[in-house]
């Protein structure tokens, strides 16, 4: 039987979302896949994303994600999914999309968070898990806050370096048309590393490292990404006070 929020239909795995002239599916058993069929009033970002938007790997080798879905609900606006770990990959990660219903500022035109947890059974573990975006656009900045600093720099290539003194610091791609901005933000606690390449046929993709570290036995990680559309003429400071703001923000009430 389908299951059902004011803003999620979940049937055999698959999600879709509706919420105010935004429409998405994510497959729960596929999160390898990312959020697929997105649309944003007129926009189709399936048309603009070479692949991926917001995507889960464990790693650089592996196209697709290992653990089996184990359980998955919608409530309220959150979907959420846990998985089953083997002998392969031993670790039991759960993951949410959350839609951003009482986002406080109003310029922002839709957002959607993802929330990463992972624990393991074993001892002397080392997980990880990218997630991973490919969009095409006019412009690519990064963006952080340090201090009363506002640091933006539009030549992104490669490993980034993040200064420590940031809570937070966003990649922003300007879209192509000139009106509308997509930025992925998350705390500097809250991941190891930010990749950014730039591919053959225009898009940039973005490739956030989390869980890198050693993981001890029964300790739960988590780790939170916040994305965001904005308008494009004031799409640097909404990303800005975002990355001042996400570290104090609550995560999702957890199972």
């Amino acid at each position: 039987m389908p299951q059902d929020s004011e803003y999620w239909t979940l049937a055999d795995q698959v999600a879709d979302l509706r919420l105010d002239g935004v429409t998405a599916r994510v497959d729960a058993g596929r999160p390898h896949l990312g959020v697929q069929q997105l649309r944003l009033d007129s926009v189709d970002f399936d048309a603009i994303s070479d692949g991926s938007l917001l995507a889960l790997a464990p790693s650089d080798r592996a196209a697709t994600w290992p653990a089996q879905l184990a359980d998955a609900y919608v409530r309220g606006p959150d979907l959420v999914a846990s998985y089953a770990g083997d002998e392969n990959w031993p670790y039991a990660p759960q993951v949410y999309w959350s839609v951003a219903v009482d986002e406080p500022r109003r310029e922002i035109v839709a957002s959607l968070a993802l929330v990463v947890s992972i624990q393991t059974n074993l001892l002397d573990t080392h997980p990880r898990i990218d997630v991973r975006s490919n969009l095409r656009s006019d412009e690519v900045l990064l963006v952080s806050v340090v201090g009363d600093d506002l640091l933006v720099d539009s030549h992104v290539e490669g490993v980034q370096g993040i200064d420590s003194r940031t809570s937070g610091c966003g990649i922003l791609w300007r879209l192509a048309g000139g009106e509308l901005s997509y930025a992925e933000v998350m705390p500097t606690s809250d991941f190891r590393q930010l990749a950014v390449a730039h591919t053959a046929n225009g898009a940039v993709e973005s490739r956030w490292e989390l869980f890198a570290e050693f993981l001890e036995k029964g300790v739960i990680r988590r780790a939170r990404l916040q994305s965001l559309w904005v308008p494009r003429e004031d799409d640097v400071q909404l990303v800005a006070e975002c990355c001042q703001s996400i570290a104090n923000r609550p995560l999702p009430l957890t199972t």
